[in-house]
């Protein structure tokens, strides 16, 4: 397990991180806990191309399409994010001020959204939905042992009983044929044109465009373009200095207007304005005024 601390002009908190059990990481990449005192206004989350599922130990939270929403719907005590293809947007239901934030979470795989919950991918792809409405009094369970507990690892441990559970219950293992399909994908960067990927499955497109709808949520092409920006998020830590056109084209784009145009769509911000608005986690932005401002 790893742990880091975060100190920003909008907080501090801690976030834990671990490996999923062997038995989970098929359709799980990683554990996380984040737990401190903010005080944002809100903030914009980047897609990661991948599910969230998590427990809210601390107050409600408001999820907004757009900062400009005036009437969000409010998340009390767990629920599951799909995957998103656009910035999603969170706040404090109470308003402004400080406020402590605890949440517990794992990171599911596209894939895992059908083999720990049963769902296609596809009904929750761009939405959060309560857990509340598909684990039932299970997920309620699993919170209050959670809030028994002083403790990252056994807080971890709950999660991982409580997926276990819900796979073996509800649990549906998506095609080998897309899961190799992603993993190609992945593999080459995003960098490869469906065509070929349908050639070397000796599939058509049509059939593997349902496939992606069922265990991902979005086309084969727009998980592609997903998996390159992703490629892109990963190279602004690096310490050498580098310029946006040589990272554009390192990574596939045909220039610098074209990774424009996906950091516009991904990040809502084009890549130099994402970089230094960016928060200490590397895939947030956090905005001292609530929303609703315009």
């Amino acid at each position: 397990m790893e742990e880091i601390t975060f100190q920003t002009p909008f907080g501090e908190w801690r976030l834990a991180s671990a490996t999923p059990p062997a038995d989970l990481a098929p359709f799980v990449a990683e554990f996380w806990e984040i737990e401190g005192v903010a005080g944002y206004g809100y903030e914009k989350l980047i897609p990661r191309g991948l599910a969230d599922f998590m427990i809210n130990l601390g107050p409600p939270q408001n999820v907004l399409q757009h900062p400009t929403d005036l009437a969000p719907p409010t998340y009390v005590d767990a629920w599951l994010s799909g995957i998103h293809d656009t910035p999603l947007f969170a706040a404090p239901a109470h308003g402004s001020g400080d406020f402590n934030t605890h949440f517990i979470g794992a990171r599911l795989k596209p894939e895992g959204v059908a083999g720990i919950f049963g769902m296609d991918a596809s009904d929750i792809t761009n939405r959060v939905v309560e857990a509340e409405d598909f684990a039932g009094p299970a997920v309620r369970s699993a919170r209050t042992q959670m809030g028994e507990t002083s403790n990252t690892q056994n807080r971890f441990a709950i999660l991982s009983d409580f997926l276990r559970r819900q796979a073996r219950n509800h649990g549906k293992h998506p095609s080998p044929t897309v899961l190799w399909a992603m993993d190609r994908t992945l593999a080459m960067g995003g960098n490869l044109r469906i065509d070929q990927l349908c050639a070397e499955l000796s599939v058509s497109r049509k059939h593997l465009n349902a496939l992606y709808k069922h265990a991902v949520g979005l086309s084969p092409k727009t998980y592609a373009r997903l998996a390159r920006f992703r490629m892109v998020m990963d190279r602004l830590d690096a310490p050498a200095q580098e310029t946006w056109v040589g990272i554009a084209l390192d990574r596939g784009y045909f220039d610098h207007a074209h990774l424009v145009r996906d950091f516009n769509q991904f990040a809502g911000e084009a890549p130099e304005a994402f970089l230094k608005n960016r928060g200490p986690d590397g895939e947030s932005v956090s905005y001292a005024e609530a929303p609703g401002g315009g």
